[in-house]
């Protein structure tokens, strides 16, 4: 004899399937889709949000997919308090807190479409931002561009090119104001090019210098995995001068502590104590960007 389902065991898979035929109205009335299909995406990294395949056919029969993320209520919560320990870290460390919040899931959903279009509007592959929609309160869909690619914490091996991209990438960005505030594996994807997706909520009232630094100590952690200090540094110092190198440093121990970066402390004392150095990096003849604003918030600074 079947087992009888409870009504308390029952209201999970029910919340499920009503949020699920919302999404699916939403792609249906925004996107055209039919024959609506909706599954996880695996990722260690995002445990803001729940990332989302979502495929069908279009008006003209044609297979299409998406790339979706839901935000909760829940989800802005967490992030306030990583965002709140990451600051209290710094400030132990006599190091200026750099880390802004976001105050609903509107907020958030907002602000993750417009790290994607200022991304984007630098001239830095990622994927293009859709739109963003009410599910029910409290839930948020962004929609976005499927992108056929693997993120950097699936990769087997880096060469020299690819690091010396994204450190151009970041520098372009930088040149432009914008800073990225969640530089991480699971951010940078290699498909028929290099991407960089999402970004993090800085504060706007920290100076723009400090930014850059917490952008930068992100990406050069992010290739330790893979490759020797040294060659972070040299693919850094094409881009960052050996000044803003050594500003980097006061990020790492924190970067360290993040759930995203394995690192051991031998590679971070190696890397510290080469970016301290005096040629650490060679000086770059880019010139620092004029204008500051992180994604997802305006810093006041002269054009």
């Amino acid at each position: 004899m079947a087992k009888a389902t409870s009504p308390a065991e029952s209201e999970p898979i029910v919340f499920l399937r009503e949020m699920l035929r919302e999404i699916r109205g939403i792609m249906f009335s925004k996107y055209g889709m039919r024959r609506v299909s909706i599954r996880p995406v695996g990722s260690d990294g995002s445990r803001l949000s729940i990332p989302v395949k979502i495929a069908g056919v279009d008006r003209s029969g044609h297979a299409v997919r998406y790339f979706g993320k839901i935000l909760r209520t829940s989800d802005v919560v967490s992030d306030r308090s990583m965002q709140f320990a990451k600051n209290l870290y710094l400030e132990v460390n006599s190091v200026a807190p750099v880390f802004g919040f976001t105050d609903t899931p509107e907020d958030m959903v907002r602000r993750q479409f417009e790290s994607l279009t200022a991304i984007r509007a630098a001239g830095v592959p990622t994927a293009k931002p859709l739109g963003y929609h009410r599910i029910r309160p409290g839930m948020w869909l962004l929609v976005a561009e499927y992108l056929e690619a693997v993120p950097l914490s699936d990769w087997k091996e880096v060469t020299p090119d690819q690091i010396d991209t994204v450190f151009g990438y970041l520098r372009r960005l930088h040149d432009r104001g914008v800073f990225h505030g969640d530089i991480k594996p699971e951010n940078i994807m290699l498909g028929d090019r290099i991407y960089l997706l999402d970004a993090g909520v800085l504060r706007k009232d920290t100076d723009a210098s400090k930014k850059q630094a917490y952008d930068l100590a992100c990406l050069l952690c992010t290739f330790l995995e893979l490759r020797s200090a040294e060659a972070a540094l040299r693919a850094a110092g094409r881009y960052y001068t050996r000044r803003e190198v050594r500003d980097a440093v006061d990020y790492i121990d924190l970067v360290q502590q993040r759930q995203d970066f394995h690192f051991t402390n031998e590679q971070k004392g190696a890397l510290k104590r080469l970016m301290k150095e005096p040629t650490a990096s060679a000086p770059s003849t880019r010139r620092p960007a004029r204008r500051a604003r992180s994604i997802g918030g305006r810093a006041s600074a002269s054009e």
